[in-house]
């Protein structure tokens, strides 16, 4: 063969591997694979008593969503982690910044989630839903000693609260069906305080089953 030629041919040869490699190597084809939730599902505790079901709004599923929310932040507080898929599942992270633990030198921790009651519910033109409720605190206990809370009055004094949530985004859904986890149809996006009486002595205090077994009495960080 002569010299020309023979380069010629190495020269598609090369040609011909590269595209090859190339194919092998184009990674738009592939499909990502779940990644799992990024940490374990916790066995939260049942609340105890359980709460009316009948009373007003609360067939909502704003409201059943809230609680639910609720619910698992209680859980975070009482157990000291946020590491667990249910936080994950329910919790915007565009949140985080307004999610500050207790300062160290708050010696006191929730056994269960604030009382409320709901006042109304509002849907808006956005999509977003608003829901009023009036809560206090109750039912926190030492952190270093597992002892009840006593309360004055003006911590029994009720608050009005809004809460607004709304759907999940497309790249929200994404996220979480890559996790694993089923998407929520609503998430918490903020609450906020507003002016008002209210009288919250109707709303059920609830708190964590068996909560000493899972509450690091004595070891808070």
């Amino acid at each position: 063969m002569p010299l020309r030629a023979g380069r010629r041919a190495i020269a598609v040869v090369a040609v011909i591997a590269a595209l090859v490699l190339a194919a092998c190597t184009d990674d738009t084809t592939a499909e990502p694979s779940p990644t799992g939730p990024p940490y374990p599902v916790a066995d939260i505790a049942p609340l105890e008593p359980a709460l009316d079901a009948t009373a007003p709004f609360e067939d909502h599923l704003a409201v059943q969503i809230m609680r639910t929310t609720n619910m698992i932040w209680a859980w975070s507080e009482l157990t000291d982690t946020r590491e667990f898929a249910q936080y994950t599942q329910y919790f915007d992270p565009a949140r985080e910044p307004d999610l500050r633990p207790a300062p160290p030198q708050y010696r006191w921790v929730s056994i269960g989630p604030a009382p409320q009651t709901v006042q109304s519910v509002t849907d808006n033109p956005d999509g977003s839903i608003v829901v009023r409720s009036c809560g206090y605190t109750t039912d926190e206990v030492s952190k270093d000693t597992g002892k009840s809370r006593d309360y004055d009055n003006d911590q029994r004094q009720g608050i009005l609260v809004d809460t607004t949530l709304s759907p999940l985004t497309e790249a929200e859904i994404a996220r979480l069906t890559d996790l694993g986890l089923d998407p929520p149809a609503l998430w918490v996006r903020g609450n906020q305080t507003v002016t008002g009486d209210c009288d919250p002595s109707s709303a059920t205090v609830q708190h964590f089953a068996d909560w000493r077994e899972y509450a690091p009495i004595g070891h808070y960080s």
